[in-house]
């Protein structure tokens, strides 16, 4: 889980690390994309882990998504590089948007 402070600006997750929260996805958060093995919306997020602090100072983390019919697991990197920058799904070869997002 990640707990941001009062101006949303810095957070600490659950290993205590501390850095920007540029990006909303979040545990427990939705996407609308289909599954790679069932075909079937939505993917959820089941867990936000930080990788490592990029050149730029942002943080990179791993996004593990799990249907919510089959329950299939795929992955993604959040700030791949550099900040606001998203890699694709590990098997669905898909670059998931903040667009994705159900709300």
């Amino acid at each position: 889980m990640f707990y941001n402070n009062f101006d949303n600006v810095y957070g600490e997750d659950r290993y205590g690390m501390v850095g920007k929260t540029g990006d909303p996805f979040r545990e427990e958060c939705k996407l609308a994309i289909s599954c790679y093995r069932c075909q079937e919306e939505p993917l959820i997020i089941a867990e936000r882990n930080w990788m490592d602090t990029n050149n730029d100072d942002s943080q990179r983390y791993q996004i593990i998504t799990v249907c919510e019919h089959c329950g299939a697991i795929d992955e993604f990197i959040v700030n791949d590089g550099r900040e606001h920058k998203i890699g694709k799904l590990k098997h669905r070869k898909y670059q998931p948007t903040e667009n994705d997002l159900i709300r």
